[in-house]
Order: C-alpha cells, then sequence, then structure tokens
C-alpha cells in the first residue's frame, strides 16, 4: 500500500497514517490475507482442484480488488461451469479500467 486509503497521503512504512492518523494495520493484514488466498488458488489450479481454486480465488478478490485477482476469480468461475460470475467479473473488471496487474496491486 503505497498511499493512505482514507486521505490519500504517501505512506512511509508506518502502521498509522502520519496525516490523519488512520490506524492502516487492518488493511495491510487484508492485504496479507488476500495474497495467502491468491496463491491458495494458484496451487489449487495447479492440482486441478477447482472447487477449492474458486474457494481461494473468491476470498482473495473479496480482500482486495485487482486485475490479476478478478482474472484468476473468472478463470475459476469458467472451470466450475459458472458462467454467470465469470462474466459478472469480467464486466466489473471492465467497467472499473485498472490500471494495476499485479496480485499485490
Amino acid at each position: 500500500m503505497k498511499n493512505c486509503p482514507t486521505c490519500n497521503a504517501l505512506l512511509k512504512g508506518a502502521g498509522v497514517c502520519r496525516r490523519c492518523k488512520t490506524d492502516l494495520n487492518l488493511a495491510l493484514n487484508a492485504a496479507g490475507k488476500a495474497d495467502a488466498h491468491y496463491e491458495q488458488a494458484l496451487l489449487a489450479h495447479a492440482e486441478e482442484r477447482f472447487d477449492e481454486m474458486l474457494r481461494h480465488a473468491k476470498r482473495a478478490f473479496s480482500l482486495r480488488r485487482s486485475v490479476a485477482g478478478g482474472r484468476l476469480l473468472a478463470g475459476a468461475a469458467l472451470l466450475e461451469g459458472d458462467y454467470r460470475l465469470a462474466l459478472e467479473v469480467w464486466g466489473y473488471l471492465k467497467a472499473h479500467a485498472f490500471s494495476q496487474t499485479t496480485p499485490g496491486s
């Protein structure tokens, strides 16, 4: 996280925003959990456990909305036959025109 989600101040690695004093620990914790679920979804895909892949991809995307997370979720939904969800996520990504593409974005 480069900027405070509350006031958009540039963060310098502290757990509290220097400008507005927002506690950033919950957001940082959520980001770590999102990364862990993203990695679990990739592992499940490699092992062809697509139901588990979908579960982890949903959780990762709910914790952090990113292009990579959305693509993973859409792919998992397709593999599990949930075409409605795949189209919904793909439409969300297109509508919001994300500019960041890495899992940690």
